[in-house]
C-alpha cells in the first residue's frame, strides 16, 4: 500500500510541476513585436506591446499621454495614460479581457478628449492583437 500511494504522489508532482512549466512558457513574451489596435469613435488607439515586462507602451493620443500602467497577460488587457502636462489627468483607460471565441479582447474605454474641459468617451471596445507594423 506505502508503494502505491509514494507512486501516486510521484505522478500528481510531476503533473503539478510540467503545468507550473507550461503555464510560465506561456506567459513568456514573444520575441516579435505586437501591436494592439482600440477603435473607439472614428479614431482608434494603437500601441505597441513593450518588448520587456514591467515596461510602459507610447501612447500617441490627440494630447500629449503618457502610460502609467500597463498589464497584458492572463487573458487581460489593461492599460492607464494620464496627460504628460497635468499628471493628476487621466486620459485613457482600457480594461478588457481576451474572447477566446474572437481571439480579440472585449471590454470598456474611457477616453478624455477635451482640451482645457472634461471631454469623455465612455463605451465598449474590441482591441485587437497583431504584428507590429515597420
Amino acid at each position: 500500500m506505502n508503494g502505491i500511494s509514494q507512486t501516486v504522489g510521484c505522478i500528481a508532482i510531476a503533473f503539478f510541476t510540467s503545468l507550473a512549466f507550461s503555464a510560465s512558457a506561456s506567459a513568456a513574451p514573444s520575441s516579435r513585436q505586437r501591436t494592439i489596435t482600440c477603435p473607439y469613435l472614428q479614431t482608434g488607439l494603437t500601441f505597441q506591446v513593450p518588448a520587456k515586462l514591467g515596461d510602459l507602451p507610447d501612447i500617441d493620443f490627440d494630447y500629449p499621454a503618457k502610460a502609467s500602467l500597463f498589464s497584458f497577460r492572463d487573458g487581460g488587457l489593461l492599460l492607464v495614460a494620464m496627460d504628460e502636462g497635468e499628471p493628476s489627468r487621466v486620459r485613457i483607460v482600457v480594461s478588457a479581457q481576451r474572447n477566446k471565441k474572437s481571439g480579440t479582447y472585449d471590454g470598456q474605454i474611457i477616453v478624455d478628449m477635451g482640451g482645457n474641459q472634461l471631454m469623455l468617451h465612455n463605451g465598449s471596445v474590441r482591441c485587437t492583437v497583431g504584428a507590429a507594423r515597420s
